[in-house]
């Protein structure tokens, strides 16, 4: 990730200069890319999601401290293992932050919900924060590192995500 940071123009330690019209201008576009990536999720469309990854030998997703994708094809492959034993899955990214770090790079940080309702009707609820770091590439904004914990585990017998904490 420094790497890709200070490719971008933004050594450790301190940001680049982003004038307020290039810092809204990525706060927006990027929001925009979220939205969209949250919507593939949503309507349970792996390989919509998986274009929002970039396609780059540096990209990671880390869940609750293990390193579990190392390509957007594993991320798709886990999907569309998952999403066909699923009557719905509605992830909410609760009041994400954005933060651009520098021409082409920006972090997005959020609580989040997750409810997944199995062909059956059984619902299963997480809740927990993520964060990733975005690039701008030839293909517009793309997920290049990712980090999803979860808060706790929803009781037996529960029918959706435990209520989420706000700061």
């Amino acid at each position: 990730m420094l790497a890709a940071l200070a490719a971008a123009g933004c050594a450790p330690g301190r940001r680049a200069s982003l004038d307020d019209a290039h810092r809204s201008a990525i706060v927006d576009s990027v929001r925009s890319v979220v939205a969209a990536w949250t919507g593939a999720m949503n309507h349970r469309d792996a390989n919509a999601a998986a274009r929002y990854y970039a396609d780059d030998p540096e990209f990671r997703w880390i869940e609750n401290g293990e390193i579990r994708y190392t390509s957007p094809a594993e991320v798709a492959a886990a999907m569309n293992d998952v999403f066909p034993s699923l009557r719905s899955f509605d992830l909410h990214l609760v009041e994400p932050t954005i933060t651009p770090l520098a021409p082409g790079a920006a972090s997005v940080t959020a609580s989040f919900t997750q409810a997944m309702t199995d062909t059956t009707g059984h619902v299963v609820g997480i809740a927990g924060a993520v964060s990733f770091t975005m690039v701008h590439a030839d293909s517009g904004w793309r997920i290049l590192v990712g980090h999803a914990s979860v808060l706790s585990v929803p009781p037996a017998g529960s029918s959706g995500p435990p209520a989420v904490r706000r700061p």
